[in-house]
């Protein structure tokens, strides 16, 4: 796979991205509590409200007492909008980059399990370790005898399958972790776009100034692009095609965080504070849907890589057979010292 940059963007990473969330949030907040008590319209609407939780089935034409509409105006200051910051200050994980350590770990052990296959059938690798493999290989000429027919046939033939199977199932592993932080980088952009546009939601309400075309449009994370997993696999592992992974390529081939690609839309805009932050409530549950929904595939693909391991290689542990991930015991492994002198394993003459 070819190399792609998944730097995070300096907005959304480390304390930058924790003091946005925190100081947009609060910014968020004092402009719910700012509008709600200066807009007439949104006034009137948390008078109401608050009217009829409190007395439920009095009629609402009685005159409100003084005392009660400054009860109001306290709650509005003091109750009403202490949800905005916890609610935003949750959404400072998960941090993209903690999985950064873990893709830079796989990608070592990937690259160090880098090869390539000759006309012969034999494999070699790119590591002075895995060279070996053909030189015990060129080694097995110079003997002859059931054992070593045994050996070449069921230990270095299947080996030279396995090891690139392990560097497939490392790098689609590898890649479904960038695909998690693709995923997470896109979602904390979404949370500061969310915070910028619920702001000038708020703003704009000011004697009902705010109408139905007054449209401030909040995109959820863009969806990644999705493929299936295993087709660098050899011996024909089956299961690995129907397994549903993250293309990281396809992904990021219209950028990091691309424009108008989000996976759901909402207008933020209202004609009253209440609304705004009723919108703002549904965009954050829209948000943990569609991230709920993205890592899934992430979820479901490394589950897949493990069962597609697992199944391959029950037959080599219940049965010493080679399997795609497996490598059987050869015979010349328990050969005892009779047999090799009775001729088994014998110096070609």
């Amino acid at each position: 796979m070819a190399e792609v940059d998944l730097t995070t963007p300096a907005d959304v990473a480390g304390e930058a991205y924790a003091t946005a969330v925190r100081t947009k949030s609060l910014k968020l907040k004092q402009e719910l509590i700012r509008q709600t008590l200066e807009d007439s319209a949104s006034w009137t609407r948390a008078v109401n409200d608050k009217w009829a939780n409190d007395h439920p089935g009095e009629w609402d034409g009685l005159p409100i007492p003084p005392e009660e509409i400054q009860q109001y105006r306290q709650r509005v200051q003091t109750e009403d909008y202490e949800w905005v910051v916890p609610s935003f200050e949750r959404y400072l994980e998960p941090d993209p980059d903690k999985l950064t350590p873990i893709i830079d770990a796989l990608a070592k052990v990937e690259a160090m399990l880098q090869g390539r296959a000759d006309q012969e059938g034999g494999w070699t690798g790119s590591s002075p370790a895995l060279q070996r493999i053909n030189d015990v290989r060129a080694d097995m000429t110079l003997w002859e005898g059931a054992f070593k027919e045994n050996f070449v046939d069921r230990f270095l033939t299947p080996l030279g399958n396995v090891v690139p199977n392990q560097r497939e199932v490392i790098a689609l592993s590898r890649e479904q972790l960038e695909g998690a932080k693709i995923i997470h980088i896109r979602f904390r952009k979404s949370v500061l776009s969310m915070l910028d546009n619920g702001i000038k939601a708020v703003q704009q309400l000011s004697n009902s100034a705010c109408k139905g075309s007054d449209v401030l449009k909040w995109g959820s994370i863009a969806l990644c692009v999705v493929g299936t997993i295993g087709g660098g696999m050899t011996l024909g592992v089956g299961a690995a095609a129907a397994a549903v992974a993250i293309d990281v390529l396809g992904t990021v081939a219209g950028g990091l965080v691309p424009s108008d690609k989000e996976a759901t839309k909402l207008d933020l805009a209202a004609n009253t504070a209440t609304e705004v932050a009723g919108k703002i409530l549904s965009a954050q549950s829209a948000l943990d849907n569609d991230t709920y929904s993205q890592e899934e595939i992430v979820t479901t693909a490394l589950r897949s890589l493990y069962s597609i391991v697992s199944t391959e290689r029950q037959p080599t542990r219940t049965s010493n057979r080679s399997t795609a991930f497996g490598v059987a015991t050869p015979a010349l492994a328990d050969a005892t010292p009779g047999q090799i002198t009775g001729g088994s394993f014998r110096p070609r003459h």
